[in-house]
């Protein structure tokens, strides 16, 4: 059963657009590699500032622990790549003051 992720950051002022870069440029590719589906990327523009939210899809609860930066490439998935997709959330993390994930899974009604 799939299973999808919702990860918030508060991330520093003012690093909201190195964030996006190092996301679409670094980690995605990594995790689509994988096998993950990156739903979409988000800011607040009302509310808390400086929030970002993602919602990434996996096929199941393994997948998501095998894509884990701190695990060594899934199956399938180029070293360079890999590697490419950790340093950037590393630099990720250098942006970050706080992050949260909930992992959780779809109703049986309105399922995406």
């Amino acid at each position: 059963m799939a299973v999808y992720v919702l990860r918030t950051w508060r991330i520093k002022p003012g690093t909201w657009r190195e964030f996006q870069q190092l996301s679409n440029d670094g980690v995605w590719p990594a995790m689509e590699a994988a096998g993950a589906t990156i739903i979409g990327l988000w800011t607040t523009i009302i509310g808390d500032g400086n929030e970002v939210v993602l919602v990434t899809r996996y096929d199941d609860l393994a997948m998501w622990e095998r894509t884990r930066f701190s695990q060594p490439a899934p199956q399938g998935v180029d070293e360079p790549v890999w590697k490419k997709g950790r340093e950037a959330v590393m630099k990720r993390q250098a942006l970050t003051e706080s992050t949260h994930a909930r992992v959780m899974t779809p109703s049986e009604f309105r399922a995406p």
